[in-house]
């Protein structure tokens, strides 16, 4: 692991990782899809599950609106839902309260919305049946706006330290705090002052990671790992976001690297997605039950190093 003075803040960004926060509750995370919403992102923030509008769908909300939120509780969500409205006397516009069935099973979310009496909402129809299923195909993992990843948009036209830096911090403590909207937006700004940073789109694709922005947050992480191949965390969590795409080979073999490079972990911390995935699969089962348990000994053996030489 990197000493703290190369990586600021890099305590922060471990504890928010996927293997810390992702486990702590089976909820709907990632991509999903509904006729009335379009495609939206869903994650988990503060105990509270967000949803933000992807490609706008049929209400053409503006990318990154939050368009659903709500507290998960017992298989019941209870929020609020934005939709676009139809009708002479109705607001372009409404947030309504919803109640939608959480499914365990396929990972569904079902509601019936009532939108103000004279109303239509598009696409919804008059039972007012709304579905959110998680988005199928691998390709729609995230959104391309304009044929151009996100990542590939964040330039440093001039640079400036001082702010990279003072972004970079913001992020740091957003990250810690769960603020995965606000962090990553701290990190993109960190990004514009200076993209040799390694530490900033580490942040950016943790962060978007969190919110389910599983193929953006591979495209962070990646330039991550380019400007710092040796950091271990930097691995796993490329190894995390590819388990969200159910990609067994390239989940084990960043997996992998991270351990080798001296990823550590206490033992049964590791990250739910990625034991879901790896752990199921006849083929990969003994190779990643031994990666585990030499992250957990990585962990041991360091903490012996620093009980022998001291605080």
């Amino acid at each position: 692991m990197a000493s703290v003075s190369r990586t600021i803040g890099l305590a922060a960004l471990v504890a928010a990782a996927p293997g810390a926060a992702a486990r702590a509750q089976s909820v709907p995370q990632g991509s999903y899809q509904a006729d009335v919403l379009g495609r939206v992102e869903l994650s988990a923030e503060h105990e509270r599950l967000v949803a933000y509008a992807s490609d706008g769908g049929p209400c053409r909300f503006k990318p990154q609106s939050r368009v659903l939120e709500g507290q998960l509780k017992g298989g019941v969500l209870v929020g609020q839902l934005t939709l676009c409205l139809q009708g002479a006397s109705c607001p372009a516009v409404d947030t309504l309260p919803i109640l939608a069935l959480y499914s365990l099973e396929d990972r569904s979310l079902t509601a019936y919305v009532r939108p103000r009496a004279g109303c239509l909402a598009p696409v919804l129809g008059a039972a007012g049946l709304l579905v959110l299923n998680p988005a199928q195909a691998v390709s729609e993992q995230a959104p391309v706006r304009n044929g151009t990843s996100a990542v590939a948009r964040l330039r440093t036209e001039k640079r400036n330290a001082g702010a990279a830096k003072a972004a970079l911090e913001r992020g740091n403590r957003l990250l810690g705090a769960k603020e995965w909207s606000g962090s990553a937006a701290e990190f993109e700004q960190s990004i514009t002052h200076d993209d040799r940073n390694w530490v900033a789109f580490f942040g950016l694709g943790t962060a978007w990671l969190m919110r389910g922005q599983t193929a953006d947050a591979i495209d962070a992480l990646t330039r991550a790992r380019a400007l710092n191949p040796r950091e271990s965390s930097i691995h796993y969590n490329l190894a995390c976001a590819y388990s969200r795409l159910g990609d067994k080979k390239q989940a084990l073999a960043n997996l992998g690297q991270a351990v080798k490079l001296g990823f550590a972990i206490t033992e049964g911390s590791q990250d739910q997605e990625l034991d879901r995935l790896l752990g199921s699969d006849a083929a990969s089962l003994t190779t990643y039950m031994g990666l585990i348990q030499q992250a957990v000994a990585n962990n041991k053996a360091s903490a012996g190093r620093r009980q022998q030489t001291g605080p």
